[in-house]
C-alpha cells in the first residue's frame, strides 16, 4: 500500500475564500509531501462543488469559515452528492463546538490553522496520506 501512496499523485481539493491560505498551505504542502500531492486550489464551496461534478479527487480540505456556503455545509452536500470521499477542515475555528458538529455531520478529520503553518501542514499531509491509505484498504477488504 505505501508503495501505492508513492507511485501516484494524490489528488486534493482544497477550499478556502483566502487566496493567501490556498497558496501558502499549498506550497507548504508540496514542500512536506514531496510532490506526491496534486494540489487544485479554489475559492469558494460553490466552485469546489462545480470541480466535483468533473473532476475525482481522493480528498477534500476545506476551510470552516467561508461566506454563502462554510466549509460544513460544503461537508454535507459532499456527502450527499458525491459520497464517502476523505474531508478534512482545515480551519481556525477552534471552538469545540464547531469541532464536534463537524465530527457528527462526517469530517474525518478537524486541524486548526493556529501556530506554525509548517508544522500544520505537516499534520495536514499525515492525515492525507493516512485518510487515503484508509480509503484503499477499505476498497481491497471489498474487492
Amino acid at each position: 500500500m505505501a508503495e501505492y501512496l508513492n507511485s501516484v499523485r494524490i489528488r486534493v481539493l482544497h477550499v478556502d475564500d483566502e487566496p493567501a491560505h490556498l497558496e501558502l498551505t499549498k506550497l507548504f504542502l508540496k514542500r512536506e509531501a514531496k510532490d506526491d500531492f496534486e494540489i487544485s486550489s479554489l475559492l469558494s464551496a460553490e466552485e469546489a462543488l462545480a470541480k466535483l461534478e468533473r473532476d475525482p479527487f481522493d480528498v477534500i480540505i476545506a476551510d470552516y469559515d467561508m461566506p454563502v456556503m462554510d466549509g460544513i455545509e460544503l461537508l454535507e452536500e459532499v456527502r450527499r452528492t458525491v459520497g464517502d470521499i476523505p474531508f478534512i477542515l482545515f480551519s481556525g475555528m477552534a471552538e469545540p463546538e464547531t469541532v464536534d458538529e463537524a465530527l457528527e455531520k462526517g469530517a474525518d478529520r478537524y486541524i486548526t490553522k493556529s501556530g506554525d503553518l509548517a508544522t500544520q501542514c505537516n499534520e495536514l499531509a499525515h492525515a492525507i496520506r493516512e485518510l487515503v491509505k484508509e480509503g484503499d484498504e477499505k476498497e481491497v477488504a471489498i474487492v
